[in-house]
Order: structure tokens, then C-alpha cells, then sequence
């Protein structure tokens, strides 16, 4: 009977935005960036599938080749990392702290009513935590019918907004919500004004930051380096949903007319420049080349190049990192952990693109 009645608006079963899955098979650990990168290109429609990315060589404005690393080999780790993740989601379905409730919804396999019902208790239980007001707001974008009860009589969106007044993401998702409600006006209106924001943050950082606490505190004998290894598995399958609903402003007609061909490209040029990730800011670079016009399109294209050679520039220094996690030597391998880990508790604090500028 609730089958029945749990269906999205148009007929079909529910689903977006659905949680991020752990895949049933091991998965090549890599850097936080690269799999971050590599979720925005697919968001993006760059390449199909991750190993489609891993063979592509671009060139940027300059010729310079932007060639994309080749998959790492089996980790000595895969057996003790399978392992843990086993434990660990034995572990996250009878946790009861925020975090841990907060990870089951993300990445578990509760329907969307669950996870919005889950996710609203985090957010009651931790109300100043931005990345569950966050968390929450995306999970009531799903076109749910019957509402859950989380979303119903409160506009989840417009509360992270208000909470979070000088991000621009939550501005830019209103922005894309009346765009697929056909209000060209209040699109407009907030382009503007999401150009004006100071920054621009979906926390993703700040998740992989819980997620690495969740399993780096997991009891048991798991080697640091089985712990840094799936929490980038984690990572990996946790794409930028704001990346993905940006990329559907400003498409048709393309460049779109004046005023909003104007909003598109000034918070395109703002989110490519401020925001905290290279998803975020490939997004925005993205967004500001499809709607220049003939005197803008050059800088454009070489903001959309420069973005993803300083993304690749980030990817091949903490790969740089994780290699040293395969090494013979326990104290190489203690000092990639620790380095790693610093490196992820910086981009927490002051984002990914701020932290591989700083080198």
C-alpha cells in the first residue's frame, strides 16, 4: 500500500537525489581530489565512465597536454579494506550519533522518505551544523508525492539559504528550482544575487572530513592505511549534487538573452573564482562559457582550462600521497597517513581549492 502511494511526481518510482552508494565491488583508492574531479566531469558529460577519464589527454588554452593518470595497481590493502567497510556498515546501522546517522542517510540504502526523516533528526539533534541543514535541503528537492514529513510545510532550500546568507550555493539551487518551474524571472533574480555572495560551499569537504572521523575512529586492528583507502571509496561515490544541478542553468538558447544571459555569466565567473571545490568552480567556469557571447568566449575558455589545470595540478599532488600508502616501509606509510590526513582536515577548513593554492 505505501508502494503504492510512494511514487515521484510523473509516475515513477522516486529515486533523485538518490544516496551515494558504496559500489559492490572494490574500487581503486585514489586522492579525495581526483575522486572528486572525476564525479564533476561525469556530472558535467565530459566522459562516461571513470575509466573513460583515466585514458582521455586534454590540452588546456596554451597546447599544454593535460594528461589524466593512469589507474593505480591493486592495493596490498584490498583484503583488510574490505574488511573493515564490512564493519563499518555494520556499525552504521545500529550507531545513534548524529554523524553516523548522518552517513547512513547519505550513503545507506533507505528509501527518500527515510533518509528525509533521518536527516531532519540530525539537523534537530545538531541544528548549527550547516552540512545537515545542507544535507536536509537536498534531500527535500526530490520530487516526492506524498512529501515526507520533513519537507511538507517547510522549504528546506529556502531555510539553508537564510542560515547560510553569504553562500551562494543554496542561492544557485533556488536559482535552478525556478528555472524547472518555468519562472524566468526569479532565475534571474537569483543569479543575481548569488553573484554577490561572498562564497560558495555545497560541504563537501566538510562530509569527507565526518566520514574520514567515522572510520579513522572505528575500533578494531585496520591498518591507517585500509582506513585512509576506503574513506576515499566513500568520497569517491559522493558526487557534487550542486555541481550536477548547475549544470543545467543556462542552456537553451545558449547564450541566453540579456537580462538573464547577463546573470549567467556574471555568477558563472563568481562561482569559477570563489567557490570552495574544483566541482564548484568547473561548474561555474562551465556555466560562464555557455553563456558568453562573442567578445567574452576567449576568456571563458581559458578560465574553463585554467580551473582544470590547477584541478589536475591538485589531483597529481595528492596522488603523490596516497602512492606512498603501497610503500614496504611503515614509517613512509605512517607519514602518507598523516599527511593525508592534514591535507583533508585543511580542505575542510578552508575548502579544497583554497588548500591546493597553499600548497
Amino acid at each position: 500500500m505505501v508502494a503504492c502511494r510512494r511514487k515521484a511526481i510523473g509516475g515513477a518510482t522516486a529515486q533523485p537525489p538518490p544516496p551515494a552508494r558504496l559500489p559492490p565491488w572494490p574500487l581503486v583508492s585514489l586522492h579525495p581530489v581526483l575522486l572528486r574531479t572525476v564525479g564533476v566531469l561525469l556530472a558535467l558529460g565530459f566522459v562516461a565512465t571513470p575509466t573513460s577519464l583515466l585514458a582521455e589527454v586534454r590540452t588546456d588554452a596554451r597546447g599544454t597536454r593535460i594528461a589524466e593518470p593512469a589507474p593505480a595497481p591493486p592495493s596490498r590493502w584490498q583484503a583488510e579494506r574490505d574488511a573493515l567497510d564490512q564493519a563499518f556498515r555494520s556499525h552504521l546501522s545500529t550507531a545513534t550519533t548524529p554523524r553516523e546517522r548522518w552517513i547512513e542517510a547519505t550513503w545507506g540504502d533507505a528509501d527518500p522518505w527515510v533518509r528525509a526523516d533521518a536527516l531532519a533528526d540530525v539537523r534537530r539533534r545538531v541544528p548549527d551544523e550547516t552540512l545537515y541543514i545542507a544535507s536536509l535541503a537536498i534531500a527535500c528537492l526530490a520530487p516526492l508525492q506524498p512529501l515526507p514529513a520533513a519537507c511538507d510545510g517547510v522549504d528546506r532550500l529556502a531555510d539553508w539559504a537564510l542560515r547560510d546568507a553569504d553562500n551562494g550555493v543554496p542561492t544557485l539551487l533556488l536559482a535552478d528550482r525556478a528555472r524547472r518551474r518555468n519562472n524566468g524571472a526569479a532565475m534571474v533574480a537569483y543569479l543575481g544575487e548569488a553573484a554577490t555572495r561572498l562564497r560558495f560551499d555545497d560541504y563537501a569537504d566538510r562530509a569527507a572530513w565526518l566520514v574520514w572521523e567515522a572510520i579513522r575512529d572505528l575500533p578494531g586492528a585496520a591498518s591507517p592505511a585500509a582506513r585512509v583507502e576506503l574513506a576515499n571509496d566513500y568520497i569517491r561515490a559522493h558526487p557534487s549534487y550542486a555541481a550536477q544541478r548547475i549544470a543545467s542553468l543556462c542552456r537553451a538558447p545558449a547564450p541566453m538573452p540579456d537580462p538573464a544571459g547577463a546573470a549567467c555569466l556574471v555568477a558563472g565567473h563568481a562561482l569559477a573564482g570563489r567557490a570552495a571545490t574544483w566541482a564548484l568552480r568547473s561548474a561555474g567556469a562551465h556555466l560562464a562559457e555557455r553563456s558568453s557571447d562573442a567578445g567574452t568566449r576567449t576568456a571563458a575558455q581559458q578560465q574553463v582550462s585554467m580551473v582544470q589545470r590547477r584541478a589536475f595540478e591538485c589531483t597529481e599532488a595528492g596522488q603523490a600521497i596516497v602512492a606512498r600508502l603501497q610503500a614496504a616501509d611503515a614509517a613512509t606509510r605512517a607519514g602518507a597517513v598523516g599527511q593525508w590526513e592534514t591535507r583533508l582536515r585543511e580542505q575542510a577548513r578552508f575548502g579544497e581549492a583554497t588548500t591546493c593554492a597553499a600548497g
